[in-house]
């Protein structure tokens, strides 16, 4: 099939595909006589596993150590780089977690504040954050 053929039953721009046989996470496709690139049902098995790798949040350069050899996946690479992106992501939402509830906390204490007609200095509510960054 040609480019746009295989971009059509992806779902990705031609652009795109020809931005990933650069980066090398495509081989290069076999060209017909008038130069035009022939691509096979690996292809589409390729840009779909790429795509599915991106869905997750994998960066484009974590993808070529996932493909071993130009064939298949490497299940190591795939396993490792799986744990990798969870333990990213645990991190990420602790992080989240952690400012949500301090964001929770600094609306009520200001709502607070506020309606009391007490307008918080800079140096206030320095120590307002500071105290929110050591207690919570």
């Amino acid at each position: 099939m040609r480019i746009g053929q295989l971009a059509e039953t992806v779902g990705l721009p031609t652009s795109t595909i020809r931005f990933y046989e650069q980066k090398g996470l495509m081989p290069a496709a076999d060209r017909t006589a008038k130069g035009y690139r022939k691509y096979t049902a690996e292809a589409v098995e390729r840009l779909k596993m790429i795509k599915f790798a991106t869905s997750l949040g994998f960066a484009l350069d974590d993808l070529p150590g996932l493909f071993a050899s130009g064939e298949g996946l490497d299940h190591e690479q795939v396993m490792a780089h799986l744990q990798d992106r969870t333990a990213e992501i645990n991190h990420l939402l602790n992080t989240l977690t952690r400012q949500k509830t301090q964001m929770e906390y600094l609306t009520q204490r200001l709502g607070e504040l506020w309606r009391a007609g007490h307008c918080m200095s800079a140096c206030e509510l320095d120590g307002l954050l500071s105290e929110l960054s050591t207690t919570k």
